[in-house]
């Protein structure tokens, strides 16, 4: 079930991220629109200017945003695609570039919505009404948001990312983490996370307690040119105060242009209330009534640049406290993570099985002790279980020892009276008997043959399983080793009267063989192929081909082709690899061991279906033996 929901996380990989990005941007820009009339004082037609703008800007940049995501994806197409099929043929430098996608969609992310918001600078596209000093304060305010949205960006885009590990191939994970300890990028990743997790917030609240208080200077500073600009008016402009020439007039009018304020006298307006508004172009008008017009006075009130630099340092100065500690409890928290990694892989099953689990010196951080304790809980839950399954591989040993002791010493003491059944068999048909005594005694001969036959694969066996099977290899002919096998094949299936087709080259070279051990294995898998027969009507001749195999005709290949299809291929591997079926009778134990001997003279035995749904055993056994005890496939099992 794990592995299907991972699969399905690999196939719908892209949507998700697409998602998620979209969601952090549409909460990233919707914070924005919440704070920035609330942080920056924002006249209401001014906020609804800029909530609209905003609007645009935030689809633009997730519309751009979106595209350089699916960019960025489709250059780890090919690697989603082996992941959905469940390859396991994948490079771990294509998993390492994989390892960077969230802090790449990141960056992107925060470059693409920043470009795209700085546009509000540009006349024609800034919010109407909205002055120079609160456009920059704006934008600083956007670019601020936006970067600490980039947080939860990485966090979403690396969970979604870092799903699909879990069904990467063990080979290539180690190799990518491998690579990583090489370069000690985790350590420096540590370092770096814990940097931008302190250092972050303090810039969001730096910046936005600067932009706060310029905003609210700049309200104070508004107010404050708004009453000048209206005592300017009454007391300069005024005629019904005194007889003001017209030279003068202009003279005040230059002075207060000197300051800022852009002063003229309308004889046409008919506004009996003073008013004022924002312009356009962000400058504030204020409009006051005279006898015979009134006054415009135009200004902006925007702050000195000095004002918001020490409030820029200030913020600065807190954001470079931050980063320095930071930067100081991450590689403090990097050195303990890396010193308990160094002892838990020198951590081996020695000194685990010793009780010697300590993991960590004392931890500098409680995230770095929890990490210790539980390592060393699972090491001593892992001495207790290495204990126990010590004690039960132990007894298992001593189990198999004694089994094997008991089979051999029972099968020994079978096979001494039956020795001496069959020579009193063999001296008494050399007497003169009847047809029905003579039948008597040949069915006494071959019973006993075939119980002969099955304690000596009991005996066999037992060896074996005790890894007590020595074999000794001599050059031997092909041709002579099958024909002692089909004499044996004889014996064992004496009540099974079939032919053997034998087909085998005048050119094939010695081999080395154990003659008697090799010659019985044969024996076995031919007897079994005629007893199958035997129970079968429309079974066809038993075949064995003997042909050279392998590059460089560097073995010896003996097909068994079977004659009847009452043993399905599959249930005849079954019998090879001591399973247990109803089939077979006692030549089951026979199989087993049969493919056990092939294997110990370095080859190996194979069961395949021909054309028509036959059995083909196909044995293997090279022409230079082994120069070590292989390793086989299956041992045959006495119980």
């Amino acid at each position: 079930m794990n592995e299907e929901r991972t699969r399905d996380d690999a196939i719908h990989f892209a949507r998700r991220v697409l998602v998620r990005q979209a969601l952090v941007g549409v909460a990233a820009f919707g914070a924005i629109a919440a704070l920035a009339p609330k942080l920056l004082i924002l006249e209401q037609d001014v906020a609804a200017s800029v909530l609209s703008v905003g609007a645009k800007i935030a689809l633009a940049a997730i519309v751009a945003t979106t595209l350089l995501t699916l960019l960025r994806l489709r250059t780890h197409r090919n690697l989603l695609r082996s992941l959905m099929i469940g390859s396991r043929d994948i490079d771990h430098e294509e998993l390492e570039r994989f390892a960077e996608l969230p802090p790449s969609l990141a960056l992107r992310f925060v470059l693409a919505s920043s470009t795209i918001s700085s546009l509000t600078m540009i006349p024609g596209i800034r919010p109407e009404k909205l002055d120079d000093g609160r456009a920059v304060s704006l934008l600083i305010l956007a670019i601020t948001i936006l970067c600490a949205s980039a947080i939860p960006h990485y966090v979403l885009t690396r969970a979604t990312t870092f799903s699909l590990f879990e069904i990467s191939p063990a080979e290539a994970i180690g190799a990518l983490l491998e690579t990583a300890e090489f370069y000690q990028t985790p350590r420096r990743r540590v370092t770096y996370k814990l940097l931008l997790a302190v250092a972050a917030p303090v810039l969001l609240v730096g910046v936005g307690a600067v932009l706060i208080a310029n905003a609210h200077l700049q309200t104070f500073i508004e107010r404050s040119r708004r009453t000048t600009a209206g005592l300017i008016a009454r007391t300069a402009l005024d005629p019904s105060l005194g007889a003001i020439a017209e030279a003068d007039r202009n003279d005040v009018v230059a002075a207060a242009a000197e300051y800022g304020f852009l002063a003229r006298v309308q004889h046409d307006c008919v506004s009996a209330e003073p008013s004022f508004g924002r312009e356009a172009d962000g400058q504030i008008a204020v409009i006051t009534p005279l006898d015979g017009g009134c006054a415009n006075i135009r200004f902006s009130a925007d702050l000195e640049p000095s004002a918001a630099i020490w409030g820029a340092l200030v913020a600065l100065l807190a954001v470079l406290v931050a980063g320095v500690l930071g930067n100081l409890f991450g590689r403090v928290l990097a050195a303990d993570l890396v010193h308990a990694t160094k002892q838990v892989r020198l951590l081996g099953t020695d000194s685990v099985l010793r009780g010697a689990t300590q993991i960590a010196r004392p931890a500098r951080f409680a995230v770095v002790a929890r990490l210790g304790h539980a390592i060393e809980d699972l090491a001593e839950r892992f001495r207790v279980f290495a204990a126990a399954q010590e004690r039960a591989l132990e007894a298992r040993e001593a189990a198999q020892r004694m089994r094997g002791l008991l089979f051999a010493s029972v099968s020994h003491d079978l096979k001494s009276p039956l020795n001496a059944i069959l020579g009193f068999a063999e001296l008494v048909g050399q007497e003169d008997l009847t047809a029905a005594q003579r039948e008597s005694l040949e069915l006494i001969s071959t019973r006993g043959r075939e119980l002969l036959g099955l304690i000596e694969s009991i005996l066999d066996a037992a060896r074996v399983e005790a890894g007590q099977l020595t074999l000794e290899p001599q050059p031997t002919s092909v041709g002579a080793l099958i024909a002692g096998a089909i004499r044996k094949a004889r014996e064992l299936a004496s009540d099974a009267d079939g032919e053997v087709v034998v087909e085998v080259g005048d050119t094939l070279p010695l081999i080395p063989v154990d003659q008697a051990y090799a010659t019985r294995a044969i024996a076995v898998i031919v007897a079994h192929a005629l007893r199958t027969g035997a129970a079968d009507p429309s079974a066809r001749l038993v075949r064995l081909t003997a042909t050279m195999a392998g590059e460089f005709n560097s073995e010896v290949r003996i097909d068994i082709e079977y004659g009847s299809r009452d043993v399905p291929p599959d249930e005849l591997e079954a019998l090879f690899s001591r399973q247990t079926t109803a089939r077979g009778r006692g030549l089951t134990l026979g199989l087993s061991h049969a493919r056990s001997v092939i294997e110990l003279h370095g080859g190996s035995l194979e069961v395949d279906g021909a054309p028509d749904g036959r059995p083909l055993c196909r044995a293997r056994l090279p022409r230079v033996p082994p120069p070590r005890r292989p390793r086989l496939s299956s041992v045959p099992a006495l119980g």
